[in-house]
């Protein structure tokens, strides 16, 4: 990926890929939460939810430690702009993720009274956003090595952004057509953003590669 630089290539290359897969690691606890919370085990929520947060303070750390390589490269003043873009939304969907763990911790702790079916809902499409970022995972990938597949990695993953849009309406009208209470409505309502927000910064990063490319004449 000449983009990322020529002396810093290796570690840059190297960092992104790593950096997206420690996010995917932090959607995925909170995957793990919600699977505890439709079976009723609030107490390995908890759990999960801790390991997340580790996971996103590791993802901000690899971030702070990219953008600093990238500041270093031979690159022009917008090839760095668009590169440090890229990290930047990249890590925004593991903050997403740790603010959507944040509403699951407070659902716990004031014992709002979620429906399982709103918990497995979430927890579908927080599975339909890990799958958004194993595309980002390939589109990343594949950038060194055949431009043609990250046009088709991309283009798959705007679609599993549009899926998890249709699951984002559908779980917001289930919820507010429960009978939880205000305190807890607002609280799901929240965490359903969250994981929505994540799903858009997903495509973000996906725009921010696509512009990367078409700024090379690919």
């Amino acid at each position: 990926m000449d983009w990322f630089g020529k002396r810093k290539e290796s570690s840059v290359t190297i960092g992104a890929r790593g950096h997206v897969m420690v996010v995917r690691d932090t959607v995925a606890e909170l995957k793990n939460a919600l699977d505890c919370m439709v079976k009723g085990d609030a107490v390995a929520a908890v759990k999960c939810t801790e390991r997340l947060m580790l996971c996103e303070k590791e993802a901000d750390r690899i971030e702070d430690k990219l953008c600093a390589e990238i500041s270093r490269g031979e690159l022009s003043v917008q090839e760095r702009e668009n590169l440090i873009r890229f990290v930047r939304q990249t890590d925004k969907v593991a903050n997403w993720a740790k603010e959507g763990a944040i509403y699951l911790q407070l659902l716990n702790e004031t014992n709002a009274k979620v429906p399982v079916e709103i918990w497995s809902e979430l927890a579908h499409m927080t599975d339909e956003l890990i799958e958004e970022i194993k595309f980002l995972v390939g589109a990343i990938e594949n950038m060194n090595a055949d431009p043609k597949k990250v046009f088709g990695e991309i283009d798959s993953l705007n679609d599993q952004e549009r899926i998890i849009d249709g699951l984002y309406f559908t779980c917001i009208k289930h919820a507010h057509l429960s009978e939880m209470d205000p305190r807890g409505l607002y609280l799901v309502d929240e965490l359903i953003e969250a994981i929505e927000m994540a799903a858009d910064s997903g495509k973000s990063c996906g725009d921010a590669i696509n512009i990367m490319l078409i700024s090379r004449g690919v």
